[in-house]
């Protein structure tokens, strides 16, 4: 009886302190002036957004939600200015917004990334170059706007946990890599520094 009303009483501050925050990005939007451009569509529109603040950082990120069929396509993006025109890729993550629901795809566009997959940036260099499998991830490339590659992401057995992550330094020269293995429910991550001899 007393776990049943301790679990409930956690629910409830929870539920309190997710409201807050979701009040706090609400202002925290108001104040900004940004313009959202589809490339799947090339039109300007009024997604839903989410704003996470780091005033320690002096850094924003923002994450649109974007509707692709039946799922809703997820791009994150740091935000530079309170005047910015955020272009939504072409390739996102897709799931779907039900509570424990497991159906997720990465689309490009409205269609489900198979095989070889690229998206731009505006200026013409790859942003994602992905290898798939019925909408699984089986690799993927992210690359800086000026087509350095970023990183390299390797996935397990058509999941979304990862096998291994390599991170390139700005002239595309590998500098780490992290290993990640499950073992009975547990996710055991070592950041190795790739020796430069």
């Amino acid at each position: 009886m007393l776990g049943l009303i301790m679990k409930k009483l956690l629910k409830s501050i929870f539920l309190l302190i997710f409201s807050f925050s979701c009040f706090s990005q609400n202002n925290e939007e108001e104040k900004l002036n940004l313009i959202f451009y589809d490339n799947c569509s090339s039109k300007f529109i009024k997604p839903e957004v989410q704003i996470d603040s780091f005033p320690e950082l002096n850094y924003k990120i923002i994450t649109v939600f974007i509707k692709r069929g039946e799922l809703t396509g997820e791009y994150s993006t740091t935000l530079k200015t309170k005047n910015d025109t955020i272009r939504i890729p072409k390739i996102l993550f897709s799931f779907e917004r039900v509570l424990h629901s497991n159906r997720w795809n990465y689309l490009n566009c409205g269609k489900i990334c198979n095989g070889t997959e690229t998206d731009f940036y505006a200026n013409g260099n790859k942003r994602l170059e992905g290898k798939f499998q019925n909408g699984k991830p089986i690799e993927i490339k992210d690359f800086r706007i000026n087509g350095e590659l970023l990183t390299q992401t390797f996935y397990d057995n058509l999941t979304l946990n990862y096998k291994r992550v390599n991170y390139f330094d700005n002239n595309g020269e590998l500098t780490e890599y992290q290993i990640y293995k499950n073992k009975r429910k547990k996710l055991l991550s070592e950041l190795l520094t790739k020796m430069i001899i």
